[in-house]
C-alpha cells in the first residue's frame, strides 16, 4: 500500500501536482518564447556581427590601387575566402560558386556602400559588396576606378553554442522551479492537511466515546473556524450525552429500587395467591374466577419483578457466572421437565454435550427461547443440539409466521414487542433481552434467521 502523501486522491498530493503543474505550464510556456525570441536574437546578433566584419573589411579596400584585375593583383587587397566579379566577369572564386549567386543578389552589388546577405542555414551566411578599385596597369596613363563585387559565406560564430547555454540555462531553471514549486505546495497542504489530520484525529476519539478532546484553535482563519465549531459540537454532544448518562442512571436506579420494594409486598402476596389457586373449586363461579385471574397476575406480576432485578444487576456489572461443568443435553431436559414442556416441545440431541456454563443462566435463555415460540410462533418447536469446533450450539426452531428482518435485531431490546397491538397478557419483553446479556456474560451470542419458513434462534456458547 502506497503511503498517504503518495495516493493520488490525497489533498497534499494533489495540492502539490497543481503547484508543479502551473510551474509548468507558465514558466515552461514564458521559456519557450523566451527561447524562441532569443534564438532570433542570437541568429540576428551573429548576422550583424558577420555582416560589420565584412563591411569593415571591404571599407578599408574602397579606392584601392591594384596591379591588374587579375587573381594576382587582387589576393593582396581582397580576402581570400572571396569571389570577385569584375566587369561581369569571374575575376576570382573564393568560398562562394558564382553560379548559385541569383541575380538579385547580384543586382543588389551595382552600387558600392550598400551590403547584401542572405542566410543559408543556421550556421552560415552569404554576404556581398562592391567597392571601386583603381587599376594601375591599365597603360592609359589614368587610374581607372573598376567596380569590384565581391561575395563570401561566413559563418554565424557561436550561435549553436551560445543557444545550447541558454538551453541549458532555461532548464536549470525550470527545474528549479518545479523544485521549489513543489516544495511550496508541500508546505501549504502541510498546512492545510496537518490541522486537518489532527480534526480526523480528534474526532475519532470523540467517535470512540472520548467526549473531553478539543483542539487548540490556531493556524488558517478558515480551518481555526471549523476547529472551533468542532470543539462547540463536541462539548455540545458532551452535555447531552452526560444528561443522558445521568437520565439513563437515574432510570436504572428508579427500576432497580422499586423492583427490591416490590419483592417484599409480593413475597406476601405469593402464599395468598397459592391458596386462593388451591380453594378456586371450593368457591362460588363468580369468586373463583377473580381467584384464579388474581393468581395469575400475581404470578406475572413475580416473573417481571425478577426480571427486573435481573437486569438491574446486569446493568450495575453485578451480575456473576457461577461456572460448572454441565452436560447442556441433561440441563435441557430438565429446563422443559420443569415447565411442563417435555410433551409439546421436540428434542434432537447427542447423547451429551459437555461445556463449562453458569446452569441457572442457561436455564433461563432456554427457558425465554421456548417460551417464545410456544407463545408466538407454531408448533411443531423444536430443539437441537450440536457441537462446533470450540463451540456448543442452541437451535431453537418453531414453524411461526417469521420475524420481518427489521424486527430481527430490534426484538432482543428491552420491553421491545413485535405486534405492538399485542396485549399485556403475551409478556414484558424482557425475555431477550435478559437471554442475550446471559449469553454475552458466557462470551456466547445469539442470533435470529428465517429459513424455509421456519424461524430459527440459534445460541453459540464457547465450548470447555
Amino acid at each position: 500500500m502506497r503511503p498517504a502523501w503518495l495516493r493520488i486522491d490525497g489533498l497534499r498530493t494533489r495540492l502539490v501536482l497543481v503547484f508543479i503543474a502551473i510551474v509548468v505550464i507558465i514558466a515552461g510556456g514564458t521559456a519557450g518564447v523566451v527561447s524562441l525570441m532569443a534564438r532570433s536574437w542570437i541568429y540576428f546578433n551573429a548576422q550583424d556581427v558577420a555582416t560589420a566584419q565584412f563591411r569593415d573589411e571591404l571599407q578599408s579596400v574602397n579606392g584601392t590601387p591594384v596591379d591588374g584585375l587579375t587573381p594576382a593583383g587582387l589576393a593582396p587587397v581582397f580576402p581570400s575566402d572571396m569571389t570577385l566579379i569584375a566587369n561581369g566577369e569571374v575575376v576570382r572564386q573564393g568560398s562562394v560558386d558564382p553560379a548559385t549567386i541569383t541575380s538579385g543578389f547580384d543586382d543588389g552589388l551595382n552600387s558600392t556602400g550598400l551590403i547584401r546577405f542572405e542566410r543559408l542555414d543556421s550556421e552560415r551566411i552569404l554576404v556581398g559588396m562592391s567597392v571601386y578599385v583603381m587599376d594601375v596597369t591599365a597603360g592609359d596613363g589614368n587610374d581607372d576606378q573598376t567596380l569590384v563585387k565581391a561575395a563570401a559565406i561566413r559563418p554565424l560564430v557561436g550561435v549553436q553554442d551560445k543557444f545550447d547555454d541558454l538551453l541549458r540555462v532555461v532548464g536549470i531553471t525550470l527545474t528549479a522551479g518545479v523544485l521549489v514549486s513543489g516544495l511550496l505546495g508541500l508546505w501549504i497542504a502541510s498546512t492545510l492537511v496537518r490541522p486537518l489530520r489532527r480534526l480526523d484525529e480528534a474526532a475519532a476519539r470523540a467517535a470512540d466515546g472520548e467526549l473531553s478532546v478539543r483542539l487548540p484553535e490556531d493556524g488558517v482563519t478558515e480551518l481555526a473556524q471549523v476547529t472551533t465549531t468542532f470543539n462547540n459540537m463536541v462539548a455540545r454532544n458532551e452535555a447531552v450525552i452526560r444528561g443522558l448518562e445521568e437520565s439513563e442512571e437515574q432510570s436504572r436506579r428508579f427500576v432497580a429500587d422499586v423492583s427490591h420494594e416490590l419483592r417484599t409486598p409480593l413475597a406476601a402476596l405469593v402464599p395468598v395467591s397459592e391458596i386462593l389457586r388451591e380453594e378456586i373449586p371450593n368457591l362460588p363461579p363468580d369468586a373463583g374466577a377473580a381467584a384464579r385471574i388474581v393468581s395469575s397476575e400475581i404470578g406475572k406480576l413475580t416473573r417481571l419483578v425478577e426480571d427486573l432485578i435481573e437486569m438491574s444487576r446486569h446493568d450495575s456489572q453485578q451480575a456473576h457466572l457461577v461456572l460448572d461443568d454441565v452436560d447442556l443435553v441433561e440441563l435441557t431436559e430438565r429446563t422443559l421437565e420443569s415447565r411442563g414442556w417435555t410433551e409439546t416441545v421436540e428434542l434432537l440431541t447427542p447423547e451429551s454435550i459437555s461445556a463449562r456454563v453458569d446452569s441457572r443462566r442457561i436455564d433461563i435463555v432456554v427457558a425465554n427461547l421456548v417460551g417464545n415460540a410456544l407463545r408466538h410462533g407454531a408448533p411443531p418447536v423444536r430443539i437441537e443440539l450440536s457441537a462446533e469446533p470450540g463451540y456448543a450450539v442452541i437451535t431453537v426452531v418453531d414453524h411461526g409466521p417469521g420475524i420481518s428482518p427489521e424486527d430481527r435485531q430490534a426484538i432482543f431490546r428491552r420491553f421491545y414487542k413485535v405486534d405492538t397491538a399485542r396485549g399485556r397478557s403475551e409478556g414484558s419483553g424482557l425475555g431477550l433481552s435478559l437471554a442475550v446479556e446471559n449469553v454475552h456474560l458466557h462470551g456466547g451470542s445469539i442470533g435470529v434467521d428465517q429459513v424455509d419458513g421456519r424461524t430459527v434462534f440459534t445460541v453459540r456458547l464457547p465450548g470447555r
